[in-house]
């Protein structure tokens, strides 16, 4: 994303907007509760950017004098210097902090920020939204990839349209920009958050407002409105309203930001040490993210405590200022001529590729502590934890007889079925999508749509039962406690999304055992071993690796105090489940942790966790072997139905 000033002189209201918008996203990612929707600190540089740099590239076009080379020089740079010294050090930081699999993760997003490609990549490994993302040191990157290919493309089709055509241009494009975000993001929020299409609209709503500006629109007429306007761009980014998607804050935020630019109004005095923080914006934004990513890799993809939050806050000043003073002004100032400004940024590209390149080969090379590779569940062709029907092609042989149905909760438990002899499976898995028909998650990771989805997915299940004799036992396993994260609502097959209750969800399990059992089937359900509020496998990765780690206990152990999910609501749902939901429940969390003040994350020197809360390959082996758990499941399943 460039923070960095646009062409002509610098304004203090646009100063100030950049400090405003850099300060929220440091608060918010250092997770202070004074700026809960801090993230939207970048929408308002996309259409301050658009509205700078659209500003340069229109005037050009205007007086005759635009040249790309000119242009994209200029970006060169303003943008290069200070963030390939950013990239270089947490290229050297990440081989020394990353376990091998998150390193082959970097690695790649390294490589697409030279190309500013990164939205792209972590549009393919990650949701900006999952907990996982905090540990992803180029994360922030995705924004500068967005705006360098808007940027790539605004020009030439500028340059391209006829002077009378530019504004309509610029404005269809923006306004179907915007309608693809509205609706891609209940579809696929992941695309909708990354890719340029996207969020094009914002960038041109900055261009928009450059072309208003430049017909003198605003300056005056509009002062009036400056007050509300900053208060209409400033509360959601301070204080979200509750029940509004968070998609569709952006909108307002973004108009009224580009409706201050074309106020100009003048910056008071008092607004001062917001417009200083807005000349090294850029900078700061820049170094702020790799010091708060790398914190969560330490403590685990926990929260750090307070006291080392606050101190990346003030690290994030110091050294942001440190890179605007010596790296990012001497950069787009030094008196170099444009061949040498190429071939240095040549390179320097081709440097920091080998180094790239370099540690990916060194991290590679270290000895392998423990696989930590998700667990996918039977591997056959017919399998697809993403579709939106079960058709029963996920099956050993034509007729199975027992059939795991569930989220990935259910697919962790494939290597333990089969290293206890089980040989006649059926896998009914959908990622995110628990096995309570009636019931599906919505929140920032589980669109409405993809709920409908969910509904539609289990009443295929059902049906694939009764059209299925061969299947005699249902295993049932899902992360229940979705439900009960704060922000999670449940659709149901009337449409109606509200929170669900506990009560709520026994009676949809009572349900679905009674239809089950209606198709003269057995049923039991299996739980997931104890979720932490810290990634257990990567804690023991990195201390068989001897990489630094914040461990809340000795060996990766998982205290009372982190569990992720409350025992008393965990013991309320399963007892439930096995009373008043009328179907047996085999605890693997008791299993694996029977002292509940402190969980082992290992049994027999193997490692059971791949993460916080899914058991990894080799431990899901071991649990089968150990706790025979086919046998066990159907012997719990046999005995509610006799």
């Amino acid at each position: 994303m460039s923070l960095a000033p646009g062409a002509g002189e610098t304004r203090g209201d646009i100063q100030a907007l950049r400090g405003f918008a850099v300060l929220a996203v440091i608060i918010y990612h250092a997770g202070l509760p004074i700026a809960e929707g801090g993230f939207l600190g970048v929408d308002v540089f996309f259409v301050v950017s658009g509205f700078l740099i659209g500003g340069h590239v229109l005037r050009a076009l205007e007086e005759g004098r635009f040249a790309f080379g000119t242009f994209y020089l200029r970006r060169i740079r303003r943008l290069i210097p200070a963030a390939y010294a950013m990239l270089l050090l947490t290229v050297l930081a990440a081989a020394a902090l990353l376990t091998t699999d998150a390193h082959a993760r970097f690695t790649a997003q390294a490589l697409g920020s030279l190309v500013y490609a990164t939205n792209i990549v972590l549009w393919r490994q990650i949701n900006y939204f999952n907990d996982q993302s905090d540990s992803e040191p180029l994360l922030h990157m995705w924004s500068l990839a967005v705006e360098e290919q808007f940027y790539l493309l605004l020009p030439l089709a500028l340059w391209l349209l006829p002077r009378r055509w530019r504004a309509g241009g610029v404005t269809v494009a923006t306004v179907v920009s915007l309608a693809l975000y509205l609706w891609l993001y209940p579809r696929s929020p992941g695309a909708a958050f990354y890719l340029l299409p996207t969020r094009a609209w914002e960038l041109g709503l900055g261009v928009l407002a450059a072309m208003l500006a430049a017909r003198g629109l605003g300056q005056n007429g509009m002062r009036w409105l400056a007050l509300p306007l900053v208060a209409v761009m400033a509360l959601p980014v301070i204080l979200p309203p509750s029940g509004v998607p968070l998609h569709w804050l952006a909108i307002p935020v973004c108009l009224t930001t580009a409706a201050l630019l074309l106020v100009a109004l003048p910056s008071p005095r008092a607004l001062a040490p917001l417009e200083r923080i807005g000349d090294a914006s850029y900078s700061l934004y820049l170094v702020h993210w790799p010091l708060f990513a790398f914190a969560h890799v330490i403590w685990l993809g926990a929260t750090p405590p307070l006291g080392v939050r606050l101190g990346l806050v003030a690290a994030t000043f110091v050294l942001g200022w440190l890179s605007w003073r010596w790296i990012e002004q001497p950069g787009r100032f030094a008196p170099l001529a444009a061949r040498r400004v190429v071939a240095l940024y040549a390179g320097v590209t081709l440097v920091l590729a080998g180094a790239v390149l370099a540690a990916a080969a060194l991290v590679k090379a270290r000895p392998e502590p423990i696989d930590l590779a998700g667990v996918t569940g039977l591997d056959l062709a017919g399998c697809d934890a993403d579709a939106a029907r079960f058709d029963g092609a996920c099956a050993q042989g034509s007729a199975p007889d027992l059939l795991v149905w569930g989220d990935s909760f259910s697919q962790q438990l494939i290597p333990a079925l089969l290293a206890d002899g089980e040989r006649n499976l059926a896998q009914a898995s959908k990622g995110q999508c628990a096995p309570l028909p009636g019931l599906a998650p919505a929140d920032r990771d589980a669109t409405a749509a993809f709920a409908r989805d969910c509904l539609a997915y289990n009443a295929s299940v059902l049906d694939y039962l009764g059209r299925t004799p061969s299947i005699r036992v249902v295993v049932l396993s899902g992360n229940y406690a979705r439900f009960a994260q704060a922000g999670t609502k449940a659709l149901r097959p009337d449409g109606r999304l509200a929170t669900a209750s506990l009560s709520e969800m026994i009676a949809a399990q009572q349900r679905t055992a009674a239809t089950i059992r209606a198709m003269g089937k057995a049923v039991a359900i299996v739980t997931g071993p104890v979720a932490a509020r810290f990634d257990a496998g990567q804690c023991r990765a990195r201390a068989i690796g001897g990489l630094p780690s914040a461990a809340p206990a000795p060996d990766c152990a998982i205290p009372s105090d982190a569990r992720a999910v409350p025992m008393a609501w965990q013991e309320a749902l399963f007892t439930g489940f096995a009373r008043d939901g009328q179907t047996p429940v085999l605890r693997l969390d008791r299993m694996l942790c029977p002292d509940p003040a402190l969980c082992p994350t290992a049994l027999d020197g193997v490692a059971l966790y791949r993460d916080a809360h899914h058991l990894s390959a080799s431990g899901s082996a071991l649990v089968g072997k150990r706790f025979r758990l086919g046998e066990a499941a159907r012997a719990a399943a046999a005995q509610r139905s006799r």
